[in-house]
């Protein structure tokens, strides 16, 4: 089986032009304290194992950046995040160069562009299927596709259609896939350097890469990996209607068309438990984007990527992280930025503007709490786990004098030795067997740590492993008596537990 390619896209953008100017939030009509109050409720509501954490954030006002962070060991700013699902706003704009260019029809039938790949009698239904449905999410199709081997677009077609397609909204990667295998087929070019050429080059995009599929198409609906800077971009490229520097990067009319509810939206129909009606999941659906409260709309990606534009407020906030409850990651903007945005520039508050800045530069996820008391009993163990979706084996745990705590995992690669740190973050790196891992994007190749344990005081050993471009983290506990619980939070995660 072919593994899969990262493609990527080592590009250095002009700065002309490209570079996005800084400010302070008062002089863009938004209340330092207000930022100060967003990151005090972004901290409590995400604390830690249970809910997760925010990575890094960029804020940006009227064309100009007025705050931005990322905790520590996290630097999101500078280093590429995966964006799960938040790709595919990327892979619509591709889709959107092409209408411009007059190269798609979004009415095109998909058996017409891909004749050679068709079943043997093609049901009505997928005969009627359109490029604009798959942009909306209204296929029709049943089951999602498995990721493994074989040709992703040949399984897409021979899937059962059960409804006719453009009558329901039911959410599928499988159909970004599709439309970034239109983009290549259409263009020649692999989706990344169209993108680069097209997009990324002239609004400052130089980091990004794709996970491919077997035959070498990026995946389109996940897989992708950027900044937080950059996904800031691409998300004030939208709210300016496409334009940059005096340049028409895309057409205004596409992002009028992209960003329009299409279709009524549910979360229940991605087939988890609904958020409820008022839920920002239950605004609509665009061309790949979502629509949210206040007149604002999004691109999403799974744990907690997003970039909200606000066009009513002149306003767009991208985050990365690592978080279960993302609906509490949107409602803290409603709650506590959008009313800090005024309609006019604001008196300076200088020592609200300092704490600001001292609070930004001084942000950290703290190490796991406890001491190193106790840490002999837990040594040296082999902890076998049950099985588990990820193939993960087995843990242990090391005292080298050279290297400190060393942690073991054993992997689908096969065992992985990583640096922990007692009262602060060791970074490390750890290999993930591709043909394992890259279900859906993920962790797939080397992969970055940052790693802390500690011992509490009822003598409960705590590992917590950060995966540091991702939003993957993994949790540990071992009680006194042996037994390990824990899990591996990530798309399609899994708990751990010994035998």
């Amino acid at each position: 089986m072919k593994l899969r390619a990262l493609v990527a896209c080592a590009f250095a953008a002009s700065a002309c032009m490209a570079e996005m100017e800084y400010a302070t939030p008062e002089s863009q009509g938004v209340d330092s304290q207000a930022i100060l109050n967003w990151i005090d409720a972004c901290e409590k509501t995400f604390d830690g194992v249970k809910e997760g954490r925010i990575h890094g954030f960029v804020i940006v006002r009227h064309g100009k950046t007025i705050a931005e962070g990322s905790w520590k060991p996290f630097d999101t700013l500078n280093e590429p995040h995966m964006l799960y699902s938040h790709s595919k706003s990327f892979t619509s704009s591709a889709i959107g160069f092409l209408a411009d260019d007059g190269k798609i029809d979004l009415d095109e039938r998909i058996v017409d562009i891909f004749p050679d790949e068709l079943p043997a009698n093609p049901s009505d239904n997928l005969r009627q299927l359109r490029v604009r449905d798959l942009l909306t999410m209204n296929v029709g199709k049943k089951d999602h596709l498995l990721r493994a081997g074989g040709d992703w677009v040949r399984e897409f077609l021979s899937k059962d259609f059960e409804k006719k397609p453009g009558t329901g909204f039911r959410y599928d990667s499988d159909a970004t896939y599709m439309l970034a295998a239109i983009v290549e087929k259409r263009t020649g070019r692999k989706l990344m350097d169209f993108l680069k050429e097209r997009m990324f080059d002239k609004i400052g995009i130089s980091s990004a890469w794709s996970t491919t599929s077997p035959q070498g198409i990026a995946c389109g609906g996940w897989g992708m990996n950027m900044t937080t800077r950059e996904i800031a971009r691409f998300g004030q490229l939208y709210l300016q209607q496409g334009k940059w520097g005096g340049e028409c990067v895309l057409s205004p009319s596409w992002v009028a068309l992209a960003t329009t509810r299409h279709t009524w939206s549910g979360w229940g129909n991605i087939g988890v438990k609904a958020l409820g009606e008022g839920s920002d999941w239950e605004q609509g659906y665009g061309f790949q984007f979502w629509r949210c409260h206040h007149g604002a709309y999004r691109a999403d990606g799974a744990a907690g990527q997003f970039t909200v534009i606000l066009p009513e407020r002149d306003m767009v906030v991208s985050i990365n992280a690592g978080l279960r409850d993302m609906q509490k990651e949107l409602s803290l903007i409603w709650d506590y930025l959008l009313p800090g945005a005024k309609d006019a520039p604001l008196a300076d508050r200088g020592e609200a503007l300092a704490c600001l800045r001292q609070r930004i530069d001084a942000l950290a996820i703290p190490p796991v709490a406890g001491t190193d008391k106790g840490l002999d009993a837990f040594l040296g163990h082999h902890k076998r786990f049950k099985q588990n979706s990820r193939g993960i084996r087995s843990f242990q745990l090391f005292n080298h004098t050279a290297d400190g705590i060393m942690c073991q995992l054993e992997l689908p690669a096969g065992r992985q030795r990583l640096p922990v740190g007692i009262g602060e973050w060791k970074q490390g790196e750890i290999g993930f067997d591709v043909e394992s891992y890259e279900g859906l994007g993920m962790y797939i190749g080397r992969q970055r740590t940052a790693a802390s344990c500690a011992v509490d005081e009822k003598g409960v050993f705590h590992l917590h492993i950060f995966f540091t471009n991702t939003p993957g983290h993994i949790n540990l506990e071992i009680a006194p008596d042996g037994k390990v619980t824990g899990d591996f939070f990530a798309m399609n995660g899994c708990k751990l537990e010994s035998k």
